[in-house]
């Protein structure tokens, strides 16, 4: 049974109001960047879903929606956060709500702030109960989980009650969220004056340019033009991303060792946090880690190209139906995700053709990359970026990545339904070929230092194309060469990504 007084320490507000930011570890001042995200406006009676894989900050984002709540005014006591990880069952939680509208009884707006609530059995049994005798008349729920596969398959067994067009990803920082949120912090601790006063141009600039793939060419030269003078300062920028990832953890741990310890360095134990949450995970939905680690390094070892489920399972000696089932799962829980090959002439994915395999973010294939070595962390980081094979097969995962942020809208609009790549009979190979309304684009990858639009093997079907180059840029009625690093700043993600 949850005591009353558990409850209070959980709602530190309740007593100091505005001032427990101070205090509370998620909103820590410590650290170097604060992260903001895009923020919800919930409205009375919704239910809102936010999933994301863990060390992520949800629960910064909810501890940071609190204060924003105090500063617009809204009673302290009207506003509920409950970390289920301490919730050992649905009647736990029932009480814990039921104890708090019942003291609020007079209110006209409350908000329950639901902080891994897939650790609760059956919670979207709770939440239509609620929803059902009409407890959220006057409030909102926001939930989080990292147990993505369970919210995924919870979430769709509650219609109609509030949920629809309310659920959001909450994702690594994109490299242009990275770079807006992350210059304010290095110009102030660079040595250089001038690299620090243009990237805050830089900031300026970017603020005000989106990138729309949709677009005409001529308009998007024009906005690719417009930050090309800041390439050099973007490739900086570009590294650091390759570095850290967009997990704001690792971002402020490696921000404060390079700049305010002057230790060039990511200790391991980082990494180990991330690889620790991805075992634990996969074992409480009752898969072995020892699977889970050979299928892994199946994916680090072939990271980049294109195989087939069958071949992937031949190598590891496990069985077609194993591989897929594991693969579904770890896609399900942020940790890889599959890109899967198109077939314009039917208009249709090749469900049995090669497919592709990458992590949803830098940092992620370091830490897994140490971990199936054993080697430290930052001596994988290192090595990786100076491969420059490797380098360029990583920043052709962050680019597919960022390209399902772009355009995903949960539920409806899943990212096979949009984005694929291409290969054919005659060796033809496009990395990513992305459905807009206006037809489709194809965008290759050639991180190396001489590239030139033909690089791009021609595809009919595609009605531009963009070759994501090192520093080279040129510009084609068909074809843009565009430095990767510019690509991406430029790039937003979709309004269902916080």
């Amino acid at each position: 049974m949850v005591k009353i007084a558990e409850i209070n320490d959980q709602n530190s507000w309740w007593k100091l109001g505005k001032g427990f930011a101070r205090y509370d570890k998620s909103l820590s001042q410590a650290m170097p960047i604060f992260y903001k995200r895009r923020q919800l406006k919930p409205q009375r009676g919704s239910i809102h879903i936010l999933r994301g894989p863990r060390q992520v900050g949800k629960t910064t984002y909810l501890k940071d929606m609190v204060v924003r709540l105090l500063e617009r005014g809204v009673s302290a006591r009207d506003i509920l956060y409950l970390s289920l990880d301490f919730f050992v069952s649905r009647r736990e939680l029932r009480n814990a709500i039921s104890y708090f509208l019942e003291t609020r009884r007079d209110s006209d707006r409350t908000f329950l702030l639901l902080d891994e609530i897939t650790s609760v059995e059956d919670w979207n049994l709770e939440l239509k109960y609620m929803a059902d005798r009409g407890s959220l008349k006057r409030g909102s729920i926001i939930a989080t989980g990292s147990s993505a596969v369970k919210l995924k398959e919870k979430g769709e067994l509650i219609p109609g009650r509030g949920i629809e067009g309310n659920e959001h990803y909450v994702k690594p920082l994109s490299f242009r969220e990275f770079v807006l949120q992350s210059v304010d912090f290095l110009s102030q601790h660079i040595t250089q004056d001038e690299l620090g006063h243009s990237l805050m141009i830089l900031k300026t600039k970017l603020s005000s340019c989106v990138l729309d793939l949709d677009a005409g060419t001529d308009e998007i030269n024009s906005l690719i033009e417009n930050i090309l003078p800041f390439s050099d300062d973007l490739g900086f920028l570009f590294r650091l991303y390759l570095t850290t990832g967009g997990l704001p953890g690792v971002i402020n741990h490696y921000f404060s060792n390079r700049y305010l310890k002057h230790e060039d360095t990511i200790i391991s134990s980082v990494a180990e946090i991330f690889v620790r949450d991805v075992l634990g995970d996969m074992n409480r939905l009752q898969k072995q880690e020892a699977m889970t680690r050979l299928l892994l390094s199946g994916i680090v070892e072939r990271y980049g190209s294109r195989y087939s489920f069958s071949r992937l399972s031949r190598a590891i000696e496990k069985s077609h139906v194993t591989v897929i089932d594991y693969l579904q799962f770890m896609e399900d829980s942020f940790i890889c995700f599959v890109l899967y090959a198109y077939d314009f002439n039917r208009k249709t994915i090749k469900a049995k053709g090669d497919k592709k395999v990458f992590f949803f973010d830098p940092f992620m294939f370091h830490s897994v990359k140490s971990y199936l070595s054993g080697k430290e962390t930052w001596e994988v980081i290192v090595s990786s970026l100076d491969d420059e094979d490797l380098l360029g097969r990583l920043v052709e995962g962050v680019v597919v990545s960022h390209l399902r942020m772009y355009g995903e809208i949960p539920f409806m609009k899943g990212c096979n339904t949009f984005l694929w790549y291409y290969y054919d009979k005659r060796g033809r190979e496009i990395d990513a070929v992305l459905e807009e309304p206006g037809g489709f684009c194809g965008i290759e990858v050639k991180y190396r230092q001489d590239t030139d639009e033909r690089n791009v093997k021609r595809v009919a079907p595609l009605k531009k194309c963009f070759l994501l180059s090192k520093v080279d840029f040129q510009y084609h009625e068909r074809t843009m060469v565009v430095p990767v690093d510019i690509f991406l700043s430029l790039l937003p993600v979709s309004e269902r990504n916080l």
